[in-house]
């Protein structure tokens, strides 16, 4: 993750620095596609307990975004959001039109994430957007791609319309 040797939450491993990260994707994305690849994840949350095992990142997925009344069977389709082909370890991304310093360790008690999470979504485009709308707090109604410095935006295979978290 580009992390710096002595970083909180990681260990040296094979001569690179490492965070353990943990997942639900079990059953839902198979191995194969997880194995030597790159893929987004939101590095600021308070690392966590899964199954005994400390998790310090939360790897950024698709799914359909679910109709009213319908009940998550979090049986999938579920996609993994990958970054840009060019894009390396460490390298941030933001939601144009929401540029800034990312925050600290977000303070679950504050509802952070589960504040603006909603507007995390899919386009026609099959790229990975914030749409402000659909979030209050965002102080506009717009959309803005998930995009690294450079200008790549972040995509998913097949899921348009898609809930991304």
């Amino acid at each position: 993750m580009g992390d710096k040797p002595g970083t909180d939450d990681t260990e040296e491993y094979e001569g690179q620095v490492c965070r353990t990260v943990c997942s639900g994707l079990n059953g839902l994305v198979p191995l194969e596609e997880m194995q030597g690849r790159k893929v987004v994840v939101v590095a600021n949350l308070k690392p966590v307990k899964m199954r005994g095992i400390k998790s310090c990142a939360m790897v950024l997925a698709a799914s359909p975004k679910l109709k009213e009344g319908e009940v998550d069977d979090h049986k999938g389709p579920v996609e993994l959001v990958t970054p840009p082909a060019d894009s390396k370890a460490g390298d941030r991304v933001c939601f144009d039109g929401w540029r800034g310093e990312p925050e600290g360790i977000l303070n679950p008690k504050k509802k952070l994430w589960e504040t603006f999470q909603p507007g995390f979504t899919t386009t026609d485009n099959l790229e990975v957007a914030f749409d402000g709308s659909v979030v209050e707090a965002a102080g506009k109604a717009e959309i803005g791609k998930l995009t690294t410095a450079n200008g790549g935006t972040c995509t998913v295979k097949t899921l348009k319309g898609a809930t991304v978290r």
